[in-house]
């Protein structure tokens, strides 16, 4: 009787805190997707160009060596039938990571369901029998924290498709290895690893560890695991033969080439010109046309915002990425020690409580075969984190595969049967929920800001993508006009040139903290050579100039400062009048 008891009061403290929890994962990602609503991260430019292109029927566009076309697609078809105005395309894009987050969230409850579930049927009775409202405490506080401050709702990056995509194969991956797993799993398996792979090239390699996993998983069920292999290959073969064709060359994707290129062989990220040694020549790079301050032109043939990073893999066609064992070395063991680092993340409280669980076990050495149980999600997991730190990482990129390591390692502890052990697992729990939550002012956290716009005490950001745009129409500017940039294009100018439905075409390469570009400041160049640079721009059909930077001098000639921002403005073809708007 006392024994069905707990077990009632067990599932209904499960539904309870699953209720909170899920709750709580909406309302911080809401309040993360509306406090960046006006922003854009750059690469989502290109992903909206290439997506409008898709929506349009242009369908070459979606074959991409760096930006995957299922991201795109998705932004394309929600643009175009909805067709927002200026003021509310980034919202509606916004919108879109919201949706995406919450597809993320089901992926992690279905893993976390599964791998609770597998947990206790291994349970024997010399063990504590762990609550199951502790395993959904520590997996949604991973959740939340990889998803809030690693990810971002605010990022609009693919990254959290990608995360989602992945929770939902290691979810599957558990119903193999519990000896649940259907006809409907092998096939949605194949399924969501392919769509995984059309969201990001590196879900590929990923795929292929995934797909040996199952293969071991399912040895009685060879036909099963052939028809997943079956179904990731009628997803993703076709894109790699188009893009394979276009490339001349066997490829599943070109950012892995791209990232090793600019991160381990220090290329330059954008205008490279071969001037990095043994890097080979550029087949179809973007044409210098100043060479101090290096200035570029990049107008045909891709089009975009920007087309410089609409493909950057085209502009970098020709590149030679050599293979140096000792740079290679050098580099897996420096990011490798990054992503250690963030074992100490929630205020050292991931380490903290994993060590106190593990000492309370007693299980010494043992507890290396307790994490090998997990193999079959370690495999892909600490795989990924590997290929990872050979080229070049940023939090985003890890989030789900630290995730899934994090889930591994606490759900690997074996306490002894005793109250004692069952009031850790919970006080660990609590533990690391309240260091996810403090400090309160946590940069996931924005109900100050939220607050402060409905209250409607927020103050309009002068220099906002929006406001750029508006003024830049009122000023003249028209959908389809020409820009140039004096500096990098793809820090801030392309956000708002996006809003206008202007080409920036031309830039000076440009950027203070970008080294590679020091020396090409404009404005510290002398009169004359100002005076070559601005001939060279508009020979290339330009009609405007737009600089972030104040003129120097304050008094330069045909400057004019755009409204009340930040952007200044040489008009090269200037406007007959002032135009009301810059709307299609």
């Amino acid at each position: 009787m006392t024994s069905k008891f707990q077990t009632v009061a067990g599932t209904n403290a499960e539904r309870r805190v699953r209720r909170f929890f899920l709750a709580l994962t909406v309302l911080l990602g809401f309040l993360q997707a509306w406090a960046s609503r006006m922003d854009l991260v750059s690469d989502t430019v290109s992903y909206l160009d290439i997506g409008d292109g898709i929506w349009k029927g242009q369908w070459s566009m979606a074959v991409n060596g760096l930006w995957g076309p299922l991201y795109s697609t998705i932004l394309g078809v929600t643009l175009g039938v909805f067709r927002p105005t200026l003021h509310w395309e980034y919202p509606l894009v916004h919108l879109v990571m919201f949706v995406i987050f919450l597809f993320a969230l089901w992926g992690f409850d279905f893993l976390l369901r599964e791998l609770i579930s597998w947990r206790q049927e291994r349970q024997t009775d010399r063990e504590c029998a762990v609550p199951s409202w502790v395993w959904l405490t520590i997996g949604y506080t991973l959740f939340l924290w990889s998803s809030l401050q690693l990810i971002q709702v605010s990022e609009t990056n693919p990254d959290m498709l990608v995360a989602a995509f992945f929770y939902f194969a290691c979810g599957m991956l558990v119903k193999m290895r519990r000896n649940a797993a259907t006809w409907s799993t092998y096939l949605s398996f194949g399924l969501v690893l392919g769509l995984g792979y059309l969201t990001k090239s590196v879900m590929f390699p990923v795929s292929l560890l995934c797909l040996a996993v199952a293969f071991v998983l399912g040895r009685q069920e060879k036909l099963r695991v052939a028809a997943a292999l079956a179904v990731f290959v009628l997803m993703a073969g076709p894109f790699i033969a188009v893009l394979s064709m276009q490339k001349s060359r066997i490829t599943f994707g070109e950012s892995g080439r791209y990232n090793y290129a600019v991160h381990v062989i220090h290329v330059p990220r954008t205008h490279w010109q071969g001037e990095t040694p043994g890097s080979g020549t550029p087949v179809h790079g973007s044409r210098q046309i100043v060479d101090q301050p290096a200035t570029f032109e990049f107008a045909e043939p891709l089009a975009g915002t920007y087309a410089a990073w609409t493909d950057p893999s085209y502009w970098y066609q020709g590149l030679q990425v050599p293979f140096d064992f000792r740079r290679a070395v050098a580099t897996e063991a420096k990011l490798l020690r990054v992503e250690l680092v963030f074992l100490f993340e929630l205020h050292g409280s991931l380490l903290a409580s994993l060590f106190l669980m593990f000492y309370a076990g007693g299980r010494k050495w043992a507890i290396f075969s307790d994490v090998a149980t997990y193999w079959f999600l370690l495999m892909p997991a600490l795989g990924t984190l590997a290929m990872y730190a050979s080229v070049h990482i940023e939090p985003r990129y890890l989030a789900p595969f630290l995730v899934v390591f994090l889930l591994c390692l606490f759900l690997s502890v074996r306490l002894p049967a005793s109250e004692d052990s069952r009031r850790l697992g919970s006080a660990v729990a609590v533990f690391l929920f309240l260091s996810f939550l403090c400090p309160i002012e946590s940069p996931s956290l924005h109900v100050k800001d939220f607050l402060r716009d409905v209250t409607g005490r927020s103050k309009a950001d002068p220099n906002s993508y929006q406001a750029v745009a508006s003024e830049m129409g009122r000023l003249g500017l028209r959908p389809g006009d020409r820009i140039a940039s004096l500096e990098y294009s793809l820090w801030g100018m392309s956000t708002w040139a996006r809003l206008a439905r202007a080409r920036i075409v031309a830039e000076v390469y440009y950027w203070p903290e970008l080294s590679e570009s020091s020396g090409n400041d404009f404005w510290k160049a002398d009169q004359a050579t100002q005076g070559r640079v601005i001939q060279a721009i508009e020979k290339t059909g330009v009609r405007v100039i737009v600089s972030q930077a104040a003129p120097n001098p304050p008094d330069a000639s045909g400057w004019r400062r755009v409204g009340n921002t930040q952007y200044y403005a040489y008009w090269l073809n200037p406007p007959a009048k002032e135009a009301r708007g810059v709307r299609r």
